[in-house]
């Protein structure tokens, strides 16, 4: 049956030494999370679930090591964003050395607005020229929403530091972005919104990615 225990429960099953009914626990408690933030970050990647499965691996292999109940959530996103920045440098390192080139990105599913699946694949094919940690900083902040204080916890480093990353990549993405006309109109159009509106900047990048879920 699902999981239906307390966070303080499930360490204290990860203590027990009860792999398979801990794989199970966690597998119950965050898979909607963790395929969202694998998404977010790749796109719909062809090795989707191969990136997901390994990260469930990590997670039943840290859990025993936590102590801190309150601690799980946070814990759990920074364990995918490790898993994660490890595939995307595995996967540079691999094209370096087959002189292969990312693959077109592809959106799954139906989609009604034909544009915005069209800049989507754009946005990430251009996140894939991203510095991993830039990357994934990007995403999180702009793709999945997350707030800032809980990007700095999952990419493993101070406010200061993600907010400095973070320009940094939004430096990088705009300039890129200039090169592909329709994204680039897209991103001022969108802010033009933003700023008649008043909503914040991060907005600026997230409103045309809202059609995917994952």
């Amino acid at each position: 049956m699902p999981w239906t225990g307390t966070d303080s429960e499930l360490l204290e099953l990860a203590r027990g030494g009860d792999t398979a009914a801990l794989a199970a626990a966690v597998y119950d408690l965050f898979t909607g999370d963790v395929n969202r933030l694998v998404w977010r970050v790749l796109g719909a990647d062809l090795e989707h679930d191969d990136v997901v499965h390994q990260v469930f691996i990590n997670l039943v292999l840290g859990l025993p090591k936590l102590r801190d109940p309150a601690a799980l959530r946070g814990w759990m996103a920074s364990v995918c964003v490790k898993t994660v920045r490890t595939e995307i440098r595995r996967r540079r390192i691999r094209r370096f050395f087959t002189g292969g080139s990312p693959p077109a990105h592809q959106v799954a599913g139906p989609v009604a607005d034909h544009e915005a699946r069209d800049l989507l694949q754009k946005t990430y094919s251009l996140l894939d020229t991203l510095p991993a940690q830039e990357h994934i900083a990007f995403a999180l902040r702009h793709l999945d929403e997350l707030p800032l204080e809980d990007v700095a916890q999952a990419c493993g480093c101070s406010l200061a530091t993600i907010k400095r990353r973070l320009k940094k990549a939004e430096t990088r993405f705009a300039r890129l972005a200039e090169r592909e006309p329709a994204l680039a109109e897209r991103l001022r159009r969108a802010e033009r919104q933003a700023g008649a509106s008043g909503s914040e900047s991060r907005d600026d990048y997230a409103r045309f990615a809202r059609e995917e879920r994952a």
